[in-house]
This record gives structure tokens, C-alpha cells and sequence, in this order.
């Protein structure tokens, strides 16, 4: 096993705790990796503004792979800009308006919601701004309001049966131009063609001049596995889903037990 070079890690179920915070242990030991000179990635689906919360509590400079890889930038750079096609934006979002408790659209640094209830609260909470709410099927409105073109659809239901059903009925409705992934219970997210957290190894590893096999990444769901899996080295969280620890290669504590600085003990701090 080469020496891990480079750390990637999710965020939510992953460095977050449930309350939204890091744990002590898991900062003291990405700071230490930082110190040794291995970069930190953050890969998720939230957009810039919400992964700087977690940068924030690092107190360290970060790459930020947003919203499953579409979006990659390293200090003002930016390594990877993938958007939506409009016309499967339209067909995602006429379809599934009002299907579903809630609809929201993240840009780079802005985002759309078209309901005021427990997921505008939420989302503003994690966001730590408020959305724009809107009606969300009207890309150009969108795009006008939040002055950025749309990465992503992320709708949310707590119907987790009618969730799945929603899934296979939006796939052949955009067809080629766009996927449709699971990211959480409640949530499935309409994305770019060809977006995947793996694009994330790959091009931040040719950023930093390391192969992808000096990586080790962290994650908890489905929308982590190629990740996972491509990683040099991928674990998954104890609190992980099935998917996600099938892709790994090891198995960590949970997010809620500074699962991230567990491994990093084993497997960057200490010689095997």
C-alpha cells in the first residue's frame, strides 16, 4: 500500500457529526495530516457556501470537489465546471414539481427552494443562508434570481417508497443528458452526465502531481462508493450504507466517534 498522499472526505455522515460539527480528534488529526504536507479534499454534494462551514471548523486551507465532483476549485482556481443541461433541467423539474416535499436547485454560491416548511429550515441551517424560494421549474427565473447557472436538482421526501419510485420515473425522462443518484433516505439529486466523486481523485490528483493510488477517502452513502472504491485507500463509516461499505476496503467508527481520526491513527500516522 503506497503512502496516502492526499485526503479525501465527505461531509455529512461523514467528517460532520449529526449536530452539523467536527470532532475534536477528527480536526487535530486533519490538521496534523495538513502539517505533514497531505492536502485536504472535501467531496460533497453541497454546494461551495455550505462546505466552507466545514472548512471553517478546520481552521485549514481545503480543495473543494462541490456537488458530487461537477464543481472542483483549488484556492481561486477551478479544476472541473460541470453544469446541467438545460432541457434536462426543465423535463427533471416540470416532472417532479410537486411530487415531492420540496425541490431545490444549488449553484455555485446561491440556491433556489420552492418550499417554505421543515426543509427550507433545514436547508437554511445547513446552509447558513437562505435560500431564494421559487417556483424551481423556471430555469431562466432561477438563473435570473440567483444571477448562476444550476449544477443540480436535489428533491427531498420523507416517502421513502415514492422517493425510489420518483427515481426510476425521471431516468427516462432525461434520458442521456443527465443522472439521477441517491445521496440520502430522503433526498435524490438529478446531475450533470458523467458526474461521479471519483472524477474527484482523478483530477485533484493530477492537480497535486499524485497518483490516485497515494489517496484516501472517506464517506458514508451510496454517491461515496466510486470514491470508495477507486480511492488507494477507501473507508467507510461504521453509520455507512451498504453500498458505501461494499466499496470499501476498510471499515471505521462511525461520524459520531471521530470515525476519520480513527483511521488516520492506523493508516497515515502510524507505519503498517
Amino acid at each position: 500500500m503506497a503512502m496516502q498522499r492526499a485526503i479525501f472526505t465527505d461531509i455529512d455522515g461523514t467528517l460532520f457529526r449529526n449536530d452539523l460539527t467536527i470532532g475534536e480528534k477528527t480536526k487535530e488529526a486533519l490538521r496534523k495530516a495538513y502539517g505533514m504536507g497531505v492536502p485536504v479534499v472535501l467531496t460533497s454534494g453541497r454546494y461551495i457556501p455550505g462546505m466552507e462551514r466545514a472548512a471553517e471548523q478546520l481552521e485549514i486551507p481545503v480543495i473543494y470537489a462541490a456537488i458530487n465532483g461537477a464543481l472542483i476549485k483549488s484556492g481561486k482556481e477551478y479544476l472541473r465546471r460541470k453544469y446541467l443541461e438545460s432541457d434536462a433541467y426543465r423535463k427533471a423539474a416540470s416532472y417532479l414539481r410537486g411530487k415531492v416535499s420540496s425541490l431545490i436547485v444549488f449553484c455555485e454560491t446561491r440556491y433556489a427552494i420552492d418550499s417554505d416548511d421543515e426543509w427550507f429550515s433545514l436547508q437554511t441551517r445547513i446552509c447558513g443562508e437562505e435560500g431564494v424560494r421559487m417556483d424551481i421549474s423556471d430555469l431562466d427565473g432561477v438563473i435570473a434570481r440567483t444571477g448562476e447557472v444550476p449544477y443540480k436538482i436535489l428533491a427531498k421526501d420523507r416517502d421513502r417508497e415514492k422517493l425510489a419510485r420518483l427515481m426510476e420515473e425521471v431516468r427516462p425522462i432525461v434520458e442521456n443528458s443527465a443522472a439521477v443518484i441517491s445521496s440520502g433516505d430522503m433526498n435524490f439529486e438529478v446531475m450533470p452526465c458523467g458526474v461521479d466523486k471519483r472524477d474527484a481523485l482523478a483530477i485533484v490528483s493530477s492537480h497535486l502531481g499524485i497518483s490516485i493510488s497515494d489517496t484516501i477517502a472517506f464517506g458514508d452513502w451510496d454517491n461515496d462508493a466510486g470514491m470508495l472504491r477507486d480511492a488507494g485507500r477507501g473507508i467507510a463509516m461504521a453509520n455507512a450504507s451498504q453500498k458505501a461499505k461494499e466499496a470499501a476496503s476498510f471499515i471505521t467508527l462511525s461520524n459520531e466517534e471521530d470515525g476519520i481520526a480513527y483511521a488516520l491513527d492506523r493508516f497515515l500516522f502510524c507505519k503498517e
